[in-house]
């Protein structure tokens, strides 16, 4: 007489078999979540980056006689916009920008004088940056908040190696990746003469959690 299995040694391979299949599954899906939020993150790191280096281009000297700042890292004296108390800052990294969710924002373009004279525009200390990937094409879209007619610029990227090309709108480009950057000037800090610029990077994605941050800090005369 042949022997099976019972139905309860049947029941247990199959909750056996559930358990190890719903960890599995666990695991892959954990898998994905941190192989995309690394993506965010390296993006945001990128981001951080360049804004850097935009603003390490302005030269320390806006005229030669008598030498200025130039107004784009230019700390009034006394001046404290960032928050710090005691601090000769402008900018800032803990307000939410204009046009972010929530919808509150403490932060806009500031008017600076320089040389005696005000700035044309005013000096933002924040911009949002779209990134997207159609058809092939990589695009990546900037707010100017100084503009009022077509305050979006984006610059397209091709595969097939054609050079990039720049279009300027009055909307937002609606799909893709939204980070926003903002950024704070200390002066005298960490030393005398020196300035700390620091940039604070934020995807715009309520549905990832915790959110995806990357703040960066680069110290400049």
């Amino acid at each position: 007489m042949e022997k099976g299995f019972s139905l309860l040694e049947v029941m247990v391979a199959i909750i056996v078999l559930s358990i190890g299949l719903l960890s599995a599954a666990i695991l892959m899906a954990n898998i994905y979540s941190y192989s995309l939020r690394s993506r965010y993150i390296s993006m945001a790191t990128q981001l951080a980056s360049e804004e850097l280096e935009d603003l390490s281009r302005w030269p320390a000297n806006y005229n030669t006689t008598p030498p200025f700042i130039d107004p784009h890292i230019m700390v009034p004296a006394g001046l404290d916009t960032c928050g710090m108390p005691n601090e000769t800052c402008i900018g800032s990294i803990t307000y939410p920008v204009q046009g972010s969710s929530p919808a509150t924002s403490g932060m806009g373009p500031v008017n600076i004088t320089a040389n005696g004279a005000a700035t044309p525009t005013p000096v933002s200390y924040y911009d949002t940056v779209v990134l997207t990937t159609q058809n092939g094409q990589m695009s990546e879209s900037y707010l100017n908040p100084n503009s009022q007619t077509q305050p979006f610029g984006t610059l397209t990227f091709y595969s097939d190696g054609t050079p990039p090309t720049v279009s300027y709108s009055a909307t937002p480009n609606s799909a893709g990746m939204t980070f926003t950057r903002q950024w704070m000037i200390e002066q005298d800090q960490p030393l005398a003469g020196l300035r700390r610029i620091t940039v604070l990077v934020t995807l715009m994605d309520m549905t990832i959690q915790p959110p995806v941050t990357f703040q960066m800090s680069m110290v400049r005369p």
